[in-house]
């Protein structure tokens, strides 16, 4: 069994790929995939869910029996979900899927952010032969060197936070700028991108530009797959990033 964490900002479209991905994995190669949303605040997932954290727990209802705001539902959505996380993951163990995949909550930050995270991790290490992580990149949020610059740099937090296999995967790819010149690797993007933040002339700049350049030495070179969710696009290559994932010589390149 093979576990995937599909992680990433709000909107870049971890459900929409769950999905996607799904349904290439189940028609190209015949695969038995578990799908599992871990969005309590979903009003609507592109998928079905094999597994559904809204069956345990719902923001909205945490919002009226708590008074909270949206917000507010969310981060206790979490603190609840990470008391009962043995639902989730006994649902896992007892699926025997070939591939799980889980999409984690839209806010990213409320489950990142929060020992949640690190916990599911942990439970999911002993129940699959392998567990990985996707760190979805939106392309449409790239609008200037800089914005680049920290996609990249949550990227690697993220890895280093869940010390996990994490590695980028660059979605809407079809709707990236035409000159920009991101291939979704910090060492290989890093000589443009170096050049392009020292030329923007900002403290965020030249803030981002001293973090990237630290950030190489905890960055994995990893060739990344640019794909488009909603066209079905480059789903071989992020399922040929999942295999080297699995393997473990861990050379992503």
């Amino acid at each position: 069994m093979m576990i995937v964490m599909m992680i990433g900002p709000a909107g870049s479209g971890k459900s929409t790929l769950t999905g996607a991905y799904a349904r290439w994995l189940e028609s190209e190669l015949g695969a038995r995939v578990f799908k599992v949303n871990l969005d309590p605040a979903a009003e609507y997932v592109p998928y079905t869910p094999d597994y559904d954290v809204r069956r345990v727990v719902d923001a909205r209802r945490v919002a009226l029996e708590y008074g909270l705001g949206p917000n507010g539902a969310l981060v206790k959505s979490m603190e609840i979900l990470a008391e009962r996380l043995d639902e989730p993951v006994r649902a896992i163990e007892d699926s025997g899927a070939d591939y799980v995949i889980v999409d984690t909550p839209g806010q990213m930050e409320v489950f990142l952010f929060r020992d949640v995270s690190v916990r599911l991790a942990r439970a999911l290490e002993p129940v699959g032969e392998r567990l990985c992580s996707l760190f979805i990149l939106d392309a449409t949020a790239v609008k200037e060197p800089p914005d680049y610059a920290f996609q990249l740099l949550l990227a690697v937090a993220a890895s280093l936070r869940l010390d996990l296999e994490v590695a980028p995967v660059l979605n809407k790819a079809d709707l990236m700028p035409a000159s920009l010149q991101a291939t979704g690797d910090l060492h290989s993007d890093y000589p443009w991108l170096s050049k392009s933040l020292k030329a923007h002339r900002s403290l965020y700049a030249e803030m981002l530009h001293e973090l990237t350049r630290r950030t190489l030495f905890y960055a994995k070179k990893v060739r990344v797959p640019r794909v488009s969710a909603l066209k079905g696009e480059g789903l071989d290559d992020l399922h040929r990033l999942v295999l080297e994932m699995q393997c473990a010589c861990g050379d992503l390149t």
